[in-house]
């Protein structure tokens, strides 16, 4: 299950995120929204009002492991492109459905032995936040794991999964905290799958922004997080390390513009990603 580990993983940091996705990676009207960051904030989009996110993440892995016949040298490559689209339900409460497009290529030894794209697992969530007082704002955003990827493919994991973000955010301009405890449950059709990947998934991260004018905001994160892979010699260990900086331009009120690099700290991350992202309010 070597290709099929990644997907399935990045299928799920979505879902941790809870759109952050990117975003939440990833802006609302607290001081950022979810992209680039994994690391969720409680702004919510008042009553009435839509947001669309249109999120691409590109990421790479080069790593040489023995899985039982000698060293091999092993090259991943993983785009995601994610819209995510919410509705402001009431002034402090939102829905959200993100759907993840998938493609992952993996060559060996300089030889291709995978080339798959499709559909991905997409969630569905709601965004509560029930405090706010002297800058500081609490939320819960539980969500689903609608198994709308194939899991034959490795693209998903056949069966329909849920999870809770609990999340933070302080703002003291020109900055603002935030810091997330995100855990999913994640259930698998395949016995294979079952057996290869962890169920209980967790993420402690924290990110911050910092407004350098009306318009522009640099902003970074670090995390840890479950890696959903129990043995893929590649991405080793059980719990991945990131860290990630960019910077989000806001032309208008209305429009968002972000860009990222997410850089692992240990094995069980992929090397490095790159992170694009514009978002629209109406």
């Amino acid at each position: 299950m070597r290709s099929r580990g990644i997907a399935l993983r990045l299928s799920l940091a979505l879902s941790l995120v809870f759109s952050p996705f990117p975003f939440s990676l990833f802006s609302f009207p607290l001081a950022f929204g979810a992209h680039p960051f994994l690391t969720d904030d409680t702004g919510t989009q008042g009553a009435g009002n839509w947001q669309l996110e249109l999120q691409a993440e590109r990421g790479t892995l080069n790593s040489t492991a023995d899985a039982g016949a000698g060293p091999v040298e092993q090259q991943r490559r993983v785009t995601l492109f994610t819209p995510v689209l919410t509705y402001g339900v009431l002034e402090n409460l939102d829905v959200a459905l993100s759907l993840n497009h998938v493609r992952q290529r993996v060559k060996e030894s300089g030889m291709v032995t995978e080339d798959d794209s499709g559909m991905a697992d997409s969630t569905l969530e709601l965004k509560w936040r029930f405090y706010e007082a002297d800058g500081l704002s609490l939320a819960l955003k539980p969500g689903l794991l609608l198994p709308t990827g194939d899991e034959n493919g490795g693209l998903g994991t056949g069966k329909p999964s849920w999870g809770i973000n609990f999340i933070a955010t302080y703002e003291a301009k020109p900055w603002t905290f935030s810091g997330n405890v995100a855990y999913n449950y994640v259930r698998y059709k395949l016995p294979q799958d079952a057996a290869d990947n962890r169920d209980d998934i967790w993420r402690i991260s924290g990110g911050l922004a910092y407004s350098v004018t009306d318009d522009l905001r640099l902003v970074g994160e670090a995390g840890v997080r479950t890696n959903s892979s129990r043995n893929d010699p590649y991405l080793p260990g059980s719990n991945g390390q990131f860290a990630m900086l960019g910077a989000i331009y806001s032309p208008t009120d209305k429009i968002d513009l972000d860009v990222g690099f997410r850089k692992s700290l240990n094995d069980a991350e992929l090397d490095w990603t790159i992170l694009i992202g514009a978002t629209f309010r109406w």
